[in-house]
């Protein structure tokens, strides 16, 4: 596994978010709206230009055999950012962020099904590094929901590299875990 380290800029992004009820949801429903919104606005998103990020956002639950569920009772949800220039004009309705930058260990991963496997070896590889350590403020690469600033919050981010590919096979994520240099 690669390990790269990149440092990103602030960003002004705008924001969808959607709950879920199973695993797969919340992600199918935020980026329904992202095509939306595309489509009225009439733009194309560049991958160059506007940046897409995702994360979960809050974490689904955990069973007592450590996988992720979700229900009705307890959905989940799922949060994309678009990066878009301080010019660019949106509408009101739009959910705006501005979000500070900072230093990220990022992999790679092709397949819907090499996510959770992706994270796993980026936070072991976090956590066996001598020169960096997970970023302090982040709790389990979650927590973000309901701020209109996040410069305050820290989290992990999925860059859909090759967006708008969402199937299984064909997604491609640059995994994005915040770290910083130990003392």
């Amino acid at each position: 596994m690669f390990v790269k380290l990149v440092k990103l800029p602030r960003m002004r992004v705008i924001s969808f978010h959607s709950w879920g009820e199973f695993i797969g949801d919340p992600e199918i429903k935020t980026h329904q709206k992202l095509e939306e919104w595309i489509r009225k606005v009439g733009i194309s998103i560049d991958p160059l230009e506007h940046l897409v990020f995702g994360f979960n956002n809050p974490l689904p639950k955990f069973n007592e055999k450590g996988e992720q569920i979700a229900s009705k009772e307890k959905p989940y949800g799922y949060e994309i950012w678009v990066i878009i220039p301080e010019d660019f004009k949106v509408e009101d309705t739009l959910s705006i962020k501005n979000v500070g930058g900072g230093l990220y260990a990022v992999v790679s991963v092709k397949g819907a099904n090499n996510i959770g496997n992706g994270w796993q070896a980026l936070i072991e590889w976090i956590s066996n590094n001598d020169k960096y350590s997970l970023h302090p403020k982040c709790r389990g690469l979650l927590n973000y929901y309901d701020n209109d600033k996040v410069e305050h919050g820290i989290t992990g981010l999925e860059l859909h590299v090759n967006y708008p590919e969402i199937g299984e096979e064909n997604l491609h994520l640059d995994l994005y875990a915040p770290v910083v240099e130990k003392d």
